[in-house]
């Protein structure tokens, strides 16, 4: 059964979800095992799909509320700017400063390819900015910069939390990429020539974490339909259960 996992000296928590396409899914599952366990985030920040799911989350809604919404829409149609602008407006407050909690949404200036954190204005822009996948969207125009995904400049957005004063991090990591690499045996920690395969700011990312959440997708989840995302719920409910039982046995040790 689950009850209240204790993070010790009661720290500012701060929740990073990454990007990851319909895998972002999942991080409505994590935030739904976190509720569970009374781990309640005090700012937010996420990246691409990490964004649309931690702004629901400092809008105030609980993962029931998230998981309708996931289900009111055929995902791939989100890939498309003003459908996203339009789903946005429908289910998100306005602006950053309707929000509940502090959230921090990423995008990647183009072209220099810098990262830029926005937790200011229009909510819809930024999500989208931040969405704005390379090749299938053009850049979105927000404060007269040219912005794209913010998966190509920093996927795991940790460092936003800790920009609005948290202290300990939770990463729901949902990066395709992350997962094939460890799937092939090669781990982004250590020196070896391995880590090479990870980009430098996501090895960054993780360095800053200190509770790394990561759902094992399975290829059904990426199904449309009801039945893909209650499956991707219950794989990032999971892992969130996973990752805490280690993070038990290390504080034990």
């Amino acid at each position: 059964m689950p009850g209240t996992f204790d993070l010790s000296q009661n720290k500012r928590v701060g929740l990073a979800l990454s990007g990851g396409a319909v895998r972002g899914l999942a991080h409505i599952g994590v935030i739904k095992a976190l509720q569970e366990v009374r781990i309640k985030p005090a700012v937010v920040a996420g990246t691409s799909v990490g964004s649309i799911i931690g702004a629901a989350l400092a809008a105030g809604m609980d993962w029931r509320d998230m998981a309708s919404m996931a289900r009111s829409v055929f995902w791939p149609r989100l890939l498309h700017g003003r459908t996203l602008e339009r789903f946005s407006a429908k289910y998100l407050p306005a602006t950053f400063d309707d929000l509940r909690l502090p959230f921090a949404a990423v995008a990647t200036i183009v072209p220099s390819g810098k990262p830029l954190t926005m937790s200011s204005g229009p909510l819809s822009t930024a999500i989208s900015a931040s969405c704005a996948l390379r090749l299938l969207r053009r850049a979105v125009q927000r404060e007269g910069l040219a912005l794209k995904d913010g998966g190509f400049s920093c996927v795991l957005p940790t460092h936003a939390c800790l920009d609005q004063g948290a202290e300990f991090i939770i990463a729901s990591d949902v990066w395709e990429w992350s997962s094939l690499m460890r799937s092939m045996g090669y781990s982004p920690s250590g020196n070896g020539w391995t880590t090479r395969a990870y980009p430098s700011h996501y090895r960054f990312a993780l360095a800053q974490t200190h509770l790394h959440i990561h759902p094992q997708i399975p290829a059904k989840g990426y199904i449309p339909g009801v039945a893909a995302v209650d499956r991707m719920i219950a794989v990032g409910e999971r892992a969130v259960y996973r990752a805490l039982e280690g993070l038990s046995k290390k504080q034990v040790a």
